[in-house]
């Protein structure tokens, strides 16, 4: 789920006053859309925020949320979607079940408990929520990803991570390159000497962090900075040549990112242009983000 746009959609309505349904996965068996702890949130006109399923689901966890709302009462959906009950004759076939607790969010109860959930997904700490008097699930920060480099090519990889929900910043030494680039409203891009990024932003703050500044002497500054941080994923765009020269320069604070510098950035898939580049990078962070969450 998109993280951050779930969270802006409750704090839009939560501002109004406006009360909301929260549908939330409890459970699942077999093959289905979503796992455990996926959410989606659904106001008063049935406007709604997330998805559950392929679509298949969403138009009646939108019908019911407008009972929970009514009564103010919690209810659980169960949801076959083996080919052998053929859901409303859709043919959905994802051969699993899943099981969706949907609960209200008033004034009343203090929009609880996504108000403390939304704290957790803002945050650095993953902790249990307590969903349901049966459920108790963990939720993880949304990931944190530093771009150093705010050239044409890094709109589509921030693009690509806004939409994951991904936490963005870009910084740059160049006014000009941030004042150009077409962002996510969510992306935060700011302009900062290269040499004075340890000093304006705290870096422990970020999970990932690329450069891709195209730079050479600004690439060696950002490598520097980053190698006396405990980032556990660091990215640098450009051939094996440009990164072992790096490298060299670097002297002893190269030693500081072995085994968290990945050069060249992304998962070869053989695509070409900054899309296909962007889409590489991306797979390869998302695997770094799910290899550390289950350790």
């Amino acid at each position: 789920m998109n993280v951050q746009r779930i969270i802006r959609f409750y704090e839009q309505h939560r501002a109004r006053n406006e009360s909301l349904v929260l549908a939330t996965v409890v459970d699942t068996g077999g093959s289905t859309y979503s796992k455990a702890g996926e959410q989606m949130l659904i106001d008063g006109d049935g406007n709604f925020c997330g998805i559950l399923s392929g679509g298949c689901l969403e138009g009646d966890i939108v019908a019911r949320s407008k009972s929970v709302l009514w009564e103010n009462q919690a209810q659980t959906a169960s949801y076959d979607l083996s080919p052998d009950d053929d859901l409303w004759g859709l043919g959905v076939g994802c051969e699993g079940t899943m099981q969706v607790y949907l609960q209200p969010l008033t004034a009343d109860n203090d929009f609880e408990p996504f108000r403390s959930i939304s704290k957790i997904l803002n945050g650095r700490e993953p902790a249990n929520i307590e969903i349901s008097p049966d459920h108790c699930l963990r939720f993880w920060p949304s990931p944190t990803l530093l771009v150093m480099g705010a050239g044409p090519d890094s709109e589509p990889l921030v693009r690509i991570a806004a939409e994951l929900g991904w936490r963005c910043t870009v910084v740059d030494h160049r006014p000009a390159y941030i004042d150009s680039r077409d962002f996510a409203d969510s992306t935060r891009a700011i302009c900062i000497a290269v040499d004075e990024l340890s000093k304006n932003l705290e870096l422990t703050d970020f999970d990932m962090a690329l450069v891709m500044s195209h730079h050479l002497v600004s690439d060696r500054s950002y490598l520097r900075q980053l190698a006396h941080t405990d980032i556990g994923y660091v990215g640098l765009l450009g051939p094996p040549k440009r990164r072992d020269r790096l490298l060299r320069e670097l002297g002893d604070a190269a030693k500081l990112l072995k085994g968290r510098l990945s050069a060249p950035a992304g998962i070869q898939l053989g695509g070409r242009g900054p899309g296909a580049i962007s889409v590489e990078i991306i797979a390869e962070m998302q695997q770094h983000l799910s290899a550390h969450r289950d350790r």
